[in-house]
């Protein structure tokens, strides 16, 4: 509700009494930033990818313990899984193969997907930033 009451006085009482443009700009990212921060209350998208992404490294073990290469084994002792993730993508990239198509396929996939919904979830602060350079609200 604070949130919701914030964008309303910002694009309804504070941006259209302002007379710098860069004042009304600022207070276009602003509402941008507001409107994303709401958008972000209902769920944790980070603790999801997290998730997903610590999923998608689980489910190539077989693979990489058939493989046997202990840097890239060393990569399922790591807590986070985006580092593991990363770690997994640049062995690929350094030992082309079947194990490293394997990674590649399944780990990209996965980031993908995450990168797409994050863009979706940044269409608050794109469409601020678009607005407030063409001097609206």
């Amino acid at each position: 509700m604070i949130i919701q009451n914030s964008i309303v006085t910002l694009r309804e009482v504070i941006a259209p009494l302002a007379e710098d443009e860069w004042a009304r700009f600022n207070a276009s990212l602003l509402i941008g930033a507001l409107e994303y921060a709401l958008g972000g209350l209902d769920r944790d998208r980070g603790a999801e990818h997290r998730s997903a992404l610590a999923a998608s490294v689980a489910s190539l073990k077989a693979v990489v313990d058939k493989n046997g290469d202990n840097e890239l084994l060393a990569a399922f002792a790591e807590k986070s899984p985006f580092v593991a993730a990363s770690q997994m993508l640049v062995w690929g990239q350094n030992h082309p193969g079947d194990t490293a198509a394997a990674i590649q396929k399944t780990l990209r996939a996965e980031l993908y997907a995450q990168l797409d919904e994050e863009i979706g979830a940044a269409a608050p602060m794109m469409g601020a930033f678009v607005r407030g350079m063409a001097g609206e609200i």
